[in-house]
């Protein structure tokens, strides 16, 4: 294995790195907030249901492969490998600095803003595929959070019309006991009641013969479909990046390799670094309850998953964050505008922020003889 192979690996593996470790808190952080459950088993949580994305996304997500691969450059570019490192170090610097602050910015945003900004100063204004740029991922990275926010506000309405009490968020299955009686002359037979009945109330301790299936259970189902369906969405494009950039240093690797590699990053970093920017999203942008954070990730998950599947590009980050505003937009304490001001400029800024590191990476690699 020659050194640059090895460089492009590892510069793989730092942005999958910086990923999880600023992503992972996309989909627990409803799990903290709302009090389901505490932070290190939700880091646990998030970053197991983030490695089995991470690998399901080699067999279900070609078509983001392929958005990411050579389908933001122009027509007849000739990509080099300078270019394409420094691409994928544009976006993971960025992420690492935001998540070191406790930003929870978009890896799909970095990558895009890197991407450009690199291509257009290696291959000129041409070397980008514009029209596949604003149609593809522009308009689903712009429109998904605010469908995510209405939603999410939407559903909270709709969930406390039917049950206005958060302490009734559990859904009883009671099946009455079966009786027994005999009569003259036949076998004792059993009474059974054919159906069970299915209401929404407060389980108590009494219901002996109830199985209680609580709003927090499901909260830890739609909160594992988030982290799953982000690492689904991302993994294919930082694999894509790697995959390019090893096909130009002159070798390649079994398809599935660069997703163990970048899974691997992805569960590194949600383990070690996940916490920061989880405790931000958590309980500093607005408070919310189980029930809330349950629908906030229900919309996620039922955005993101499906997005990636179908090589949308969404923001886990914006649509994750857009939820949770959504569960401000119906509460009285509102949110807390100084995160949220935060939120945005660093949103605002990752574009051109990413672009300009990866142009930087670009002439300092040019200096140190990659091309």
């Amino acid at each position: 294995m020659n050194w640059s192979i090895l460089f492009v690996f590892v510069v793989g593996v730092a942005i999958a790195y910086v990923n999880g470790a600023n992503d992972v808190s996309k989909g627990i952080a409803t799990l903290v907030g709302s009090g389901v459950t505490d932070l290190r088993r939700a880091v646990l949580w998030g970053t197991l249901c983030t490695g089995i994305g991470g690998i399901t996304a080699a067999f279900l997500a070609h078509a983001m492969l392929q958005t990411f691969g050579k389908g933001l450059l122009g027509q007849g570019v000739h990509a080099t490998l300078g270019a394409a490192v420094a691409m994928i170090a544009g976006a993971a610097i960025w992420v690492a600095f935001a998540t070191r602050k406790g930003l929870p910015v978009s890896t799909t945003h970095g990558i895009v803003g890197s991407v450009t900004g690199v291509a257009s100063v290696a291959y000129g204004f041409h070397g980008v595929n514009w029209s596949a740029l604003g149609g593809k991922i522009i308009l689903p990275l712009l429109l998904s959070p605010v469908v995510s926010l209405a939603l999410t506000a939407v559903l909270i309405r709709f969930s406390r019309y039917l049950v206005p009490e958060p302490a009734a968020d559990c859904m009883c299955f009671k099946v009455e006991q079966p009786t027994m009686s005999a009569s003259a002359g036949s076998i004792a037979a059993f009474n059974v009641v054919a159906a069970p009945q299915i209401h929404l109330e407060s389980c108590s301790a009494a219901a002996r013969t109830s199985t209680g299936i609580t709003i927090n259970h499901l909260h830890w189902l739609t909160s594992g479909a988030t982290s799953f369906a982000r690492a689904l969405n991302d993994a294919p494009k930082m694999a894509a990046l790697a995959l390019s950039a090893m096909l130009l240093s002159g070798r390649s690797e079994p398809f599935l390799f660069y997703f163990i590699g970048i899974t691997a990053g992805m569960l590194a970093g949600s383990w070690f670094a996940g916490r920061k920017v989880t405790e931000v999203l958590a309980v500093k942008v607005t408070p919310m309850d189980h029930r809330e954070g349950f629908l906030a990730n229900l919309v996620t998950a039922a955005l993101v998953g499906p997005g990636a599947a179908l090589g949308l590009p969404m923001s886990t980050t914006h649509v994750a964050s857009g939820g949770i505003m959504g569960v401000a937009a119906g509460r009285a304490e509102g949110i807390n505008r100084k995160i949220v001001r935060d939120m945005i400029l660093a949103w605002a800024v990752t574009v051109p922020a990413a672009a300009l590191l990866g142009v930087t990476a670009f002439f300092v690699f040019r200096a140190m003889g990659l091309r």
